[in-house]
């Protein structure tokens, strides 16, 4: 966590609808939402402002929606519009801070630490980040500035749809104990009806909860979840698009291996782990790559782009199996491997697209597999293939 507040958050809130009303002035003022008129089960990607104030919702059908708001106007994506003004806003971004991560769709974390000199004091900085994003692109932010991107996102979730705000350092479970429980990162819709249920409406009444008392309520995440409540956020602000990020595993074998067996368990383990991680940030991966240390300190890898972007277990296995076969087999022992997956974008279209149909028994399952392990740790639940008999260490 840094010392000083000092990290921003930039949320332009309805992104989508926001650009579209700046294509054409005349959508200013009226009720409309963005999505695909004429596909079956089509779903409200976003809405205009006017839209939600009269009960719209993002994600809803788009029928349902119709049939809130009569002669209500449904606008068709504009991809590449909101990939330029994206781009804009994060050239906006990259003139203040040498550190921005893009979570695209109008979403940034920046990490002013250093910059005073150059540019004031931070506060400064992000109200000229505010004006510039407004003047050059027309979009109105929410800024919110903290010592963590945890409160600065609450921050910018608290006086949406824009605004600017700064907690500083010293006052982040102040800032965070009287907003609602909803806005804390974490917190979705099963955890929020958990909460509900035994009447926590605040965040400052989570931050109070007893680290057993929590772990009884929400799980083995439930501390953590707590120790968020109180402001606390170790994460550092990455550097780079989404599709330049890397989820990585790597073990290292305490006794170098031979067997085949041992190899392909200890790599079905960091599959394991690393497709949780995917699976729980939203994330779909476009390429996979395999490293392998053998223990006269050669090392093979092989890497394939995805047919298509995946995250479900079964199907990353097999790909991981499949970079095997290319990284070829050594009689020799191994030491290490790692496995990574990369090009990484946001979730299947589809899903945000359309209303998903209903989900396979394999879905279920990878659904329930994942909840179990968030909950009790993924050493507790994994493949039988995975049981190898291989001590290792993971990097």
């Amino acid at each position: 966590m840094r010392a000083e507040a000092c990290v921003i958050h930039v949320n332009i809130v309805g992104f989508m609808a926001a650009v579209e009303t700046l294509s054409d002035p005349e959508r200013r003022g009226k009720a409309f939402v963005v999505g695909f008129p004429g596909a079956s089960r089509a779903l409200v990607l976003d809405a205009s402002r006017d839209a939600l104030a009269e009960g719209i919702r993002i994600g809803m059908g788009l029928e349902a929606a119709r049939a809130l708001v009569r002669g209500l106007a449904v606008v068709p994506p504009s991809f590449d519009d909101y990939r330029r003004a994206n781009a804009v806003v994060e050239e906006i971004c990259a003139r203040y801070a040498p550190h921005i991560e893009n979570d695209s769709g109008g979403h940034f974390y920046l990490d002013l630490g250093g910059t005073r000199r150059l540019f004031g004091e931070y506060i400064d900085s992000a109200a000229k980040i505010k004006n510039d994003i407004r003047s050059t692109v027309g979009l109105e932010p929410a800024i919110g500035l903290a010592r963590n991107k945890l409160v600065a996102k609450v921050g910018t979730r608290s006086l949406r749809p824009d605004g600017l705000v700064l907690v500083r350092e010293g006052d982040e479970a102040a800032f965070l104990a009287p907003q609602d429980v909803e806005l804390l990162s974490g917190v979705g819709p099963k955890i929020l009806r958990i909460l509900r249920a035994v009447g926590m409406r605040e965040i400052g009444e989570l931050a109070g909860v007893g680290a057993e008392e929590c772990r009884a309520l929400l799980g083995k995440g439930g501390p953590e979840l707590r120790d968020a409540a109180r402001g606390l956020d170790s994460r550092e602000v990455a550097d780079g698009r989404l599709a330049q990020r890397v989820i990585a595993r790597e073990l290292r074998f305490d006794s170098d291996v031979l067997d085949a067996f041992e190899v392909r368990a200890a790599l079905l383990r960091l599959v394991e782990e690393s497709g949780l991680e995917l699976r729980r940030g939203a994330f779909v991966a476009g390429r996979l790559s395999l490293r392998v240390t053998y223990t006269d300190g050669f090392e093979s890898s092989a890497s394939c782009a995805c047919a298509r972007p995946l995250s479900g277990e079964a199907e990353l296995v097999r790909a991981a199996d499949g970079l095997v076969v290319k990284v070829g087999e050594r009689r020799v022992r191994v030491r290490a491997l790692r496995f990574a997956q990369s090009a990484l974008s946001p979730s299947s279209p589809q899903i945000d697209l359309f209303a998903p149909p209903e989900p396979s028994k394999l879905e279920r399952l990878q659904r329930a597999v994942d909840a179990a392990r968030t909950r009790f740790g993924s050493d507790k639940l994994g493949l039988c293939a995975a049981l190898g008999r291989a001590a290792y260490s993971r990097v």
